[in-house]
């Protein structure tokens, strides 16, 4: 069958259709950008800032000791956590420089959940803070693996000493709590000289492995390439409508593929400087805005509606912003009118998923259409296939996404099931299956309905959660809210509506709203079950873990 091209009707004006790969590791990325803007604020992070100078005198001085340790080799994995801070983004560009693949942890994860990602990549080094040491050490005595070393700073150290050299408080008590660690300290290695670093590295070799949420069973290491993760930054630097030098606001989680690429690989690939965030808060991120002039932010859709909702024209300017964008859960319509009257960029929407180191689709800046999640990226072959027989669906048809393109992993790390199972063949061209359901329109623009897996089933008719949250969303009421399935002998299941009210509790109607969903979905969406609740469970970027609702 002919690639789907509808979307090439849409496609960005001046832009090819498709694009070359890269002959550049990621760490050749940081030098070349270093050397050419070497003077140019590569970071801020709070009041203090790195050139791209600084910044690759720096990691050239971790990727050197870690080299040196006798127990790391060219393509070991090396777990890198901690929050967001300088230090991530000089170990991630260390790691890479010494010939090492990265493991990113969230750092809201508990020693267990660290063990089984210790024992399955089969690291011998992590790299942390130390708020998170404790939490490092204990993992490593359970997983029981000898000889795992740990390099650990604090981030006290980049806002008080401007990265001078200077050994904290803060890491002198922690690390006095463990004196049989092994354990090296982030300032007394920026002692050391720096030298260049010897990166013999190929494009086809491993540099990342992010590990997958984990929802259906133990989380899953996501074989990544730096082709793979360079097809993105290529593809996002090439479509972002932004200027030489922008700035950039970095408030996603940079352990996450989304945020680790567009709001860190792409930057420093384009030589824009990071405004750096460690931990979301509204009110810091508009006087961010304001006082560097920021001119691209990419978010989920919680944070974007929290600083609509706080933004106040006496105090706040958000007319520097050039694009903004998201993913990862629908932008309610009222969200996105309100959000266009207050700064003027569209919000463009994408979509991606651990296994493609972000996205696929993309809004073209000049043409998107809310609710969809755009059409498919350079060189991203994405169809729809009906559930039960296989065969591909045209357009409005209803079924589940696949993708092919250079940024679709290799596979699980030690998992040859799991990986088996995540593809299949067309035309002798390698698909994944990503789970998720939904149709393109005769423009080629893509739309998600829901999870594959979540759809609920209410006596024979078909409910998509995602569909009913997104009407639910339009009340102006309602702040957040989960619709899942129970079990129901009757109707096999029916559906259950967890809502968090934007103002109180108590004065939260629910007859009201049970009246106002009458007049907007048909019969068997209406949840037959309405739960008022003060916060839903969410994961470490802030999407809400549905499947820990009950």
């Amino acid at each position: 069958m002919v690639i789907n091209c509808l979307h090439f009707k849409s496609w960005p004006r001046d832009l090819p259709h498709t694009l070359k790969g890269s002959s550049q590791t990621l760490y050749e990325k940081l030098a070349f950008t270093a050397s050419k803007f070497p003077d140019r604020k590569a970071l801020i992070y709070y009041k203090t800032s790195l050139t791209y100078e600084s910044l690759f005198k720096q990691v050239t001085i971790i990727g050197n000791f870690l080299t040196g340790v006798d127990t790391i080799n060219p393509g070991d994995r090396i777990l890198l956590y901690m929050q967001n801070c300088p230090h991530f983004i000089i170990s991630y560009y260390a790691i890479l420089g010494a010939n090492c693949v990265i493991v990113p942890v969230n750092p809201m994860l508990q020693p267990s959940e660290i063990e089984h990602i210790i024992l399955d990549s089969g690291a011998k080094f992590v790299i942390t803070a130390a708020e998170l040491l404790e939490k490092v050490v204990k993992s490593i005595s359970q997983s029981k693996v000898p000889n795992i070393k740990i390099l650990v700073t604090a981030y006290s150290g980049s806002l008080e000493n401007k990265f001078n050299v200077k050994p904290s408080n803060e890491i002198k008590e922690i690390t006095a709590k463990f004196p049989n660690v092994n354990l090296y300290q982030w300032d007394t290695i920026l002692k050391e000289p720096g030298s260049e670093l010897r990166h013999v590295r190929e494009l086809s070799d491993l540099a990342i492995i992010p590990y997958t949420s984990g929802t259906t069973g133990k989380p899953k290491g996501c074989e990544h390439t730096h082709k793979s993760v360079n097809a993105v930054v290529h593809a996002y630097s090439k479509w972002l409508p932004l200027p030489d030098g922008a700035k950039i606001l970095t408030t996603l989680p940079l352990f996450h593929v989304t945020g680790m690429q567009n709001s860190m690989n792409v930057p420093i690939f384009r030589g824009d400087t990071i405004i750096l965030m460690s931990r979301w808060d509204v009110n810091t991120a508009l006087n961010l805005i304001k006082e560097h002039k920021i001119q691209s932010w990419r978010s989920i859709t919680t944070s974007i509606i929290d600083l609509i909702s706080a933004f106040d024209p006496k105090k706040h300017d958000l007319s520097s912003l050039i694009s903004i964008g998201g993913g990862g859960a629908p932008m309610p319509a009222n969200a996105a009118k309100k959000l266009k009257t207050i700064a003027s960029p569209h919000y463009i929407e994408a979509y991606g998923m651990t296994e493609t180191m972000a996205p696929t689709h993309i809004n073209p800046p000049d043409k998107p259409k809310l609710g969809s999640i755009g059409i498919p990226i350079f060189n991203v072959d994405a169809r729809i296939i009906d559930v039960d027989s296989g065969d591909q669906l045209e357009a409005n048809g209803i079924g589940e996404l696949i993708v092919a393109g250079p940024q679709v992993f290799l596979g699980y790390w030690n998992n040859s099931s799991a990986t088996e199972s995540a593809f299949l063949y067309i035309e002798d061209k390698k698909f994944l299956k990503t789970g998720d359901l939904g149709y393109f329109d005769l423009e080629g623009y893509f739309y998600i309905i829901d999870r594959l897996k979540r759809m609920i089933n209410y006596s024979g008719f078909k409910v998509w959660p995602a569909e009913v949250e997104s009407i639910f969303y339009d009340h102006p009421d309602i702040k957040e809210v989960c619709i899942i399935g129970i079990a129901d002998e009757r109707s096999g299941e029916k559906v259950k509506a967890l809502i968090v009210p934007r103002d109180s509790i108590d004065e939260f109607d629910l007859f009201a709203l049970e009246a106002w969903c009458r007049v907007r979905m048909a019969k068997y969406k209406i949840p037959k079950i309405f739960e008022i609740r003060e916060e839903l469970p969410k994961n470490g970027i802030g999407k809400i873990l549905w499947r820990q609702v009950t």
